[in-house]
């Protein structure tokens, strides 16, 4: 059986004492509509995450029609993360692509990637490429890539949810703050 997740991630590097009040922020607003509550069914293989599906939790998501079946689903929680990590989509990894003219990131993005990955990881150094076809240069959190991998916090993980609605993934980024990303894992 496969598993899939979600992460929305704040890219901007911010000191941890404010990644702990985004993030409190964040599970407050979550808690308060009832989209998550705690776990009381905490199993480090059944149920890992300290949150899980709220009486509300219908309302974030766009397909309903397996939404009694996804409550039933192992490993079906909600993480909120303050710790600065990596997160990659695994089976799902694709280069991203140019906002701008949506072409492939460069083959330096490919070639360098143990590297520039290091970096960003350890460093703090989020890489920039240069389009191959437009020659717009952004830094790789602002390349468009849901398949792609991006390092940052605080981060809100659905794990094996139903597909988040737009409307609810705009009011996480909007409650991280800065520029944020999503990164669409499969495993």
């Amino acid at each position: 059986m496969s598993e899939h997740s979600m992460t929305v991630v704040r890219l901007d590097d911010v000191p941890v004492a404010d990644r702990e009040q985004i993030a409190a922020a964040v599970q407050d607003l979550l808690v308060t509509r009832g989209v998550i509550i705690p776990n009381d069914r905490r199993d480090p293989l059944w149920q890992p995450s300290v949150w899980m599906p709220g009486p509300q939790s219908r309302t974030i998501v766009d397909h309903t029609d397996w939404f009694d079946a996804f409550l039933h689903t192992a490993n079906n929680g909600v993480d909120i993360s303050v710790e600065r990590d990596a997160y990659h989509p695994v089976e799902n990894d694709e280069v991203p692509r140019c906002l701008r003219c949506d072409a492939k990131a460069p083959a330096d993005y490919t070639d360098s990637y143990a590297e520039w990955l290091e970096a960003w990881m350890s460093h703090g150094q989020e890489p920039s490429f240069v389009c191959g076809s437009c020659q717009r240069s952004a830094p790789v959190g602002d390349w468009n890539g849901r398949f792609s991998v991006l390092i940052g916090a605080p981060a809100v993980t659905f794990l094996n949810w139903p597909p988040i609605s737009q409307r609810h993934i705009a009011e996480l980024r909007g409650a991280l703050g800065g520029r944020t990303g999503i990164v669409f894992s499969h495993w």
